[in-house]
């Protein structure tokens, strides 16, 4: 085999076919890879993705003459006489083209490694389009390998091996075509299907099906291809009749063997979340382990229904729905396809949803909660303006899908109050989210009109940012709340009230162990605020509590500081979340020069979060002594509730927010209640100069593949003179 290896390989770079190949191939990615890489920033494979269609056309061209030119020149004799089994022989010549090929693949990989000095790339999901690319090209390899055994003709070959390989590509539309929904015949012709595969691969998905589908075609083929030659070693007659039967025979079992260990794959992919490995930089087809341990408490069957035929239902819900499935008994998934049951949203809701909606229905109870599908996935609507369509930003499926198996799981719904009437700043749009998501009722409130706050009538208290301070008898009514064992997150605001005082507001933070120092915090070292917006955007790491475990920074925009006081009273527990690193708090904002200490200014070290907790002794009119925890969240600045400052540390702010209402709000017993945020579907934008561009696009597009093709020349006109 090894000797056949050998051969083929010199056979190959000595004709100018291997060199030829390898050049188009690594021009025409290369052309790719300047285009959306070098030019536009993106750190997407689309070198490989758009590689699929011109493989349909160059591989046939590297396979053609592989046995076809051993038939025309009758050495295919030589081959059928030696002591080398025909296998050996057939795999020895596939390795050799798999070796071509392999050389820009491997080219291919040196791209993300470029990419990688010009700024973020995921690599797992890059190299994991490059695998698909590869197996999928091998697969073409063994189909061409065995069309080149049944002709003598290298043109009618290569002719046959691109119509074959394009109906292969073009398997799926063709599908789609006959029927939307499936039926006998797209079965069947799926099989054939060469493109689906590799669309997984390229998604940033490596599953068992894809992986066994493409090694199988190559196996299979390759057996067709000795079965083949083998054939010619026999003359038809009836002496050997048998070994003829024994031929088709052995064909017929190699294919059943080969659809059922397809099929096995196919539903060990669907039943096992094992088979399905997430290569994207968001993880966005996996579910958080927050999500399985909540699946796995629930004892009611709660149903899905998908508004959609499977067969054309939204790709990355699908994968999303088969994870639930997976991670518990109690949950199925039913696909409903509303060409066929038109109002079948009817007996859930009034109005008809959008196609590929889910409605999670609780079929103990018959409660349910319908997911539009426009709310699963966040557009850009801006970007229509400009580009003349819209973008998608997020894919909120797994945050929408929890609150929504927790809402129909549960007998009542948290309420949660937003105090009101101080000129407030509010949060946005993301954290607002969030509290939805925890299927919490938010009631806008003002304490002026209300005769006290009661921990009976609501989860918790929001005070986002007011910029007038509050009354005494507000202030009061806040404090009476909290030491009752009330839930809070309060915000401080110092933009746009940077020059009002709030002692009133301020007092409440300060009758549970937290000051609030005068003046808006300014970060003096350059490695903890933002260089686009200045040192008024703290940054910090987090640490402690909710924001333990955080990967990117906490911003706090606009900070006032936080210190703890009252450290030797023993009821209040006070952890810091985040700490700046050398700062001063600016109490004469508008008269300042610099942002480093002048006078009047507070220096020392700040906290821009803190959560603190609170134990209150109490005497009811027994007189028996009852004691309850206050819970509040305390933050620095308003604005990291923002969601334009909350995009440049990656969602770190909410996904603390989000551990702080995980804690705060109770639902019922039996129910956990998750606030999981939306997975990013934006990849990180390049920064490349044009003149970067023009040399890396040069060598990778042209050097390179000029310099194969001349070396592919000299070696043939060398050997042609000798």
């Amino acid at each position: 085999m090894l000797a056949i290896y050998e051969k083929e390989l010199k056979s190959y770079f000595t004709s100018v076919i291997a060199c030829l190949f390898i050049a188009v191939t690594t021009f025409i990615a290369g052309i790719f890879f300047i285009y959306y890489n070098l030019t536009y920033g993106y750190t997407q494979m689309y070198a490989a993705y758009n590689a699929l269609l011109i493989l349909v056309f160059t591989i046939p061209i590297l396979t053609m003459k592989i046995v076809a030119d051993e038939r025309r020149l009758k050495t295919d004799q030589l081959i059928l006489t030696s002591p080398i089994s025909v296998g050996k022989t057939v795999v020895g010549k596939f390795l050799a083209l798999v070796t071509i090929y392999l050389i820009p693949v491997l080219i291919m990989c040196v791209y993300p490694l470029i990419l990688s000095r010009f700024g973020e790339v995921s690599f797992r999901l890059a190299y994991t389009n490059i695998l698909g690319l590869f197996l999928y090209g091998c697969a073409f390899i063994a189909i061409g390998v065995f069309i080149s055994s049944i002709t003598e003709s290298q043109v009618i070959s290569a002719i046959l091996s691109i119509v074959i390989l394009f109906m292969g590509y073009m398997m799926n539309s063709l599908e789609n075509m006959i029927s939307s929904s499936g039926n006998v015949l797209t079965k069947i012709l799926g099989a054939f299907d060469l493109l689906s595969p590799v669309d997984e691969f390229m998604s940033g998905v490596i599953s068992l099906f894809g992986v066994v589908y493409y090694l199988t075609i190559i196996v299979l083929f390759l057996f067709l291809t000795c079965q083949s030659i083998q054939k010619r070693r026999w003359n038809v007659s009836k002496a050997t009749i048998s070994t003829g039967v024994f031929s088709t025979g052995f064909i017929a079992v190699a294919i059943v063997v080969a659809v059922f260990v397809n099929l096995v794959a196919g539903k060990v992919t669907d039943k096992s979340s094992w088979a399905s490995i997430d290569m994207t930089a968001s993880k966005l087809y996996s579910i958080t382990d927050d999500t399985k341990k909540m699946l796995k408490k629930i004892n009611d069957d709660v149903v899905i229904y998908v508004m959609a035929a499977k067969d054309g239902s939204d790709d990355t819900i699908k994968k999303t729905l088969k994870n639930y499935e997976n991670s518990s008994k109690h949950i199925s998934v039913e696909y409903k396809d509303t060409k066929l049951n038109p109002y079948f949203y009817a007996d859930y809701t009034d109005s008809a949803p959008t196609s590929n909606s889910l409605i999670v229905v609780n079929k103990k109870t018959n409660k349910s909660k319908v997911v539009d599908y426009n709310n699963i996935y966040e557009a850009d609507t801006s970007s229509y303006y400009t580009t003349g369509s819209t973008s998608y930003t997020g894919y909120d499926c797994e945050g929408q899908l929890d609150s929504a198996i927790s809402y129909v799981l549960s007998d009542k719904n948290p309420v949660v109050y937003q105090i009101t009437g101080h000129d407030e700043i509010g949060m946005g749009s993301k954290f607002s989210d969030a509290i939805s998501k925890m299927n919490c009722d938010v009631e806008e409130i003002k304490l002026a009109s209300m005769d006290s706050l009661s921990v009976d009538d609501c989860e918790m208290i929001m005070i986002l940012g007011p910029t007038k301070d509050y009354s005494k008898d507000e202030t009061q009514k806040v404090i009476d709340y909290l030491n009752a064992g009330g839930k809070a997150i309060i915000a401080c605001e110092a933009y746009k009230s940077a020059q009002t005082d709030k002692p009133n507001f301020e007092s409440i933070l300060e009758a549970f162990g937290v000051k609030v120092v005068e003046g808006v915090i300014a970060e003096n070292d350059t490695d903890f605020y933002s260089n686009q917006y200045g040192p008024f955007f703290t940054f910090a790491n987090g640490s402690g509590s909710f924001a333990s475990g955080i990967d990117n920074y906490i911003i706090a925009p606009y900070a006032k500081g936080l210190q703890q006081v009252n450290k030797d009273d023993s009821s209040i527990t006070y952890t810091s979340l985040a700490t700046t690193s050398k700062a001063v708090s600016k109490t004469h904002l508008k008269s300042a020069k610099k942002y480093t200490k002048e006078d009047g200014d507070v220096e020392g070290t700040f906290d821009l979060g803190a959560q603190i907790k609170k134990s209150v002794t109490s005497e009811n009119e027994n007189g028996e002594s009852t004691t309850t925890e206050t819970n509040i969240l305390a933050l620095s600045s308003v604005y990291m509730l923002d969601d334009n400052m909350n995009e440049l540390v990656a969602d770190a702010n909410l996904e603390m927010f989000n551990n702080a209402l995980s804690e705060y709000i109770n639902t019922d017993d039996s129910v956990e209640t998750l606030s999981i945020p939306s997975k990013s579907l934006q990849a990180s934008q390049l920064t490349i100069t044009a003149s970067v561009s023009r040399l890396v696009g040069i060598i990778v597009a042209v050097v390179l593949p000029i310099a194969i093709l001349v070396a592919g020349i000299v070696i043939w006109t060398r050997r042609r003179k000798r």
